[in-house]
């Protein structure tokens, strides 16, 4: 991974809990989603691999909503593990931690399901590929991928208009110091990928049944099948 995508977090990890609505569009709504769309029964024991886990909100989600869940976790900010597990300190027996950068990881063991939520965006299109890959070989037969994330448009015209949007959004939300990082964060580090190409690229690794499930100006939510 990018080291500036390592120090941009570990700048802003201190508050990202309080600012990740500030910076991601309907966050709530984005992660409802994901959590709405876990096709298992609350009572059911599964196993999640949850990419890049941050400040842990999605964990705390699932763990809270999913009795039978058991969540192992990759970050790479030793910041955002520490708030994170005193964010899910009511759940210690039912989490895994694996403190390192997801593109470089060996997924070791199967799961029934891999999550990731406004993550994958801040990789490069090669280690989104290779990132896939790896997926797709550690999700048992039929189980499932469920990405909550930022994208790029198929037009061009039309994602310089959403690109408009979306920074009105981070000028009203931020200001002096914290909105210069953020806009150089999402305009010059993030690469968020198409719908279309990161469909491809799931089919290209034998994860199919592509449904979108969720989308807000630059963000959606799909899931898809092995």
């Amino acid at each position: 991974m990018d080291n500036n995508i390592f120090v941009h977090f570990n700048k802003t990890i201190d508050d990202y809990d309080v600012v990740a609505d500030k910076v991601v569009m309907k966050n709530s709504e984005l992660h409802e989603t994901i959590l709405k769309a876990i096709p298992f029964l609350k009572d059911k024991q599964f196993k999640v691999l949850d990419l890049w886990s941050g400040t842990g909100f999605l964990m705390e989600m699932i763990l809270r909503e999913f009795s039978g869940a058991y969540i192992v976790w990759i970050d790479f900010s030793e910041k955002m593990i520490k708030k994170a597990r005193e964010n899910l300190k009511d759940y210690e027996w039912r989490y895994e931690l694996i403190q390192w950068d997801f593109t470089e990881v060996d997924f070791w063991t199967w799961y029934d399901l891999v999550v990731s939520a406004v993550a994958i965006h801040n990789i490069t299109h090669d280690q989104k590929t290779e990132l896939c890959k790896k997926t797709s070989e550690r999700l048992k037969k039929w189980w499932y991928f469920i990405n909550g994330d930022f994208i790029e448009w198929e037009s061009e015209f039309i994602d310089n208009q959403y690109r408009v949007i979306y920074k009105d959004f981070l000028e009203t939300n931020l200001e002096w110091e914290e909105l210069a990082v953020w806009l150089w964060h999402a305009f010059w580090e993030d690469m968020p990928a198409s719908l279309s190409k990161q469909c491809k690229t799931l089919h290209k690794n034998g994860i199919n049944d592509f449904k979108l499930l969720w989308q807000f100006n630059n963000e959606a939510v799909y899931i898809a099948r092995k």
